[in-house]
């Protein structure tokens, strides 16, 4: 006669184990379920059995999400203690379970799914640089400073805007992503991705910020920046979309209080309404603020900076 854990090991070894993307919070959830309530195991008993069976998972749950899960599962209700102990007890079926995860553990764990983040390797600079109409060296810079990754997303080479927990990918090819609908997007954020303002490890203590709009933005305007020759230090911030409001970051608003913050703002209507609210939270906040013009007829800084040699006055008053 096998032990009830042998039984339990035996039961949890013919289920599937969890894959992201594919029901892997269901998958999880069952497993625990079958432990404490099928085979009516104590927390303890069963986190050995739970562990040795994550390993197969993609990816792993860390320790502390394995036993939500089993606590979890002791708090359930859907099934009776012993359920699967009795000698008619019932295969292993697939069934939908209730998950009890969390809002952030399931993007944390949709963000461990994220593809394997690399260097760019030097033809991947090149083609950043190509596509943005920029040199080089700025993308490089970028590179060195961490904001610029490499990646394959989709079955695509991509390279990868990053910062904390926000990624945002653009094929190296210039291509757009094609969505299940059959629209296409230039720049795909990855899932869980979340952020509104990235560029904050440049900010250390200059008294100057440049602040853009789109992620992308980001590489821009250091672009522009290396094309000028000016005395003050600036740093770049880039909001990773107009619809980015500081009420989702009040920890860098706090840090931008009494320093001098310029905006460039996209010249269309969401551009100019997401200025106007950061302008409104940075006077707010004890920051000293003005906002830049683009040259009439320009969308966004990176059309200016694609054409240095015409506008290089501009560029240079907008780090004056």
């Amino acid at each position: 006669m096998q032990s009830t854990l042998e039984r339990a090991s035996a039961y949890l070894a013919r289920m599937p184990v969890s894959v992201s993307g594919q029901g892997g919070h269901a998958a999880a959830f069952a497993a625990a379920v079958a432990l404490i309530k099928g085979f009516n195991l104590s927390q303890e008993e069963a986190f050995p059995l739970l562990a040795s069976w994550n390993q197969g998972c993609l990816p792993p749950w860390t320790e502390s999400e394995l036993r939500h899960k089993l606590r979890s599962a002791a708090a359930s209700s859907g099934k009776p203690p012993g359920y699967l102990l009795g000698e008619d007890a019932p295969p292993w079926r697939d069934s939908t379970a209730p998950d009890f995860e969390s809002e952030s553990e399931r993007k944390a764990r949709q963000r461990k799914a994220w593809p394997e983040f690399h260097a760019l390797k030097p033809a991947g600079i090149i083609a950043i640089a190509t596509l943005r109409r920029i040199l080089p060296d700025a993308v490089d810079l970028a590179h060195r400073w961490g904001f610029l990754k490499g990646a394959e997303v989709e079955g695509h080479r991509c390279c990868i805007i990053q910062e904390g927990t926000f990624a945002q990918a653009r094929r190296l090819d210039g291509q757009p992503f094609t969505r299940a609908d059959g629209t296409t997007i230039k720049a795909k954020n990855l899932p869980s991705s979340e952020g509104a303002f990235i560029g904050q490890s440049w900010l250390g203590a200059t008294s100057h910020v440049l602040l853009v709009e789109g992620a992308i933005g980001l590489v821009e305007a250091l672009a522009a920046f290396t094309l000028v020759n000016v005395e003050e230090t600036w740093s770049i911030l880039a909001a990773t979309s107009a619809s980015s409001r500081f009420a989702r970051d009040p920890g860098l608003l706090a840090r931008l209080a009494g320093r001098h913050v310029r905006i460039v703002p996209d010249a269309d209507e969401a551009g100019l309404n997401a200025a106007a609210s950061w302008l409104a939270d940075l006077e707010g906040a004890g920051a000293r603020v003005d906002a830049f013009a683009l040259p009439n007829g320009f969308k966004d800084l990176g059309e200016v900076v694609a054409a240095p040699e015409s506008h290089l006055e501009t560029l240079n008053s907008l780090f004056q």
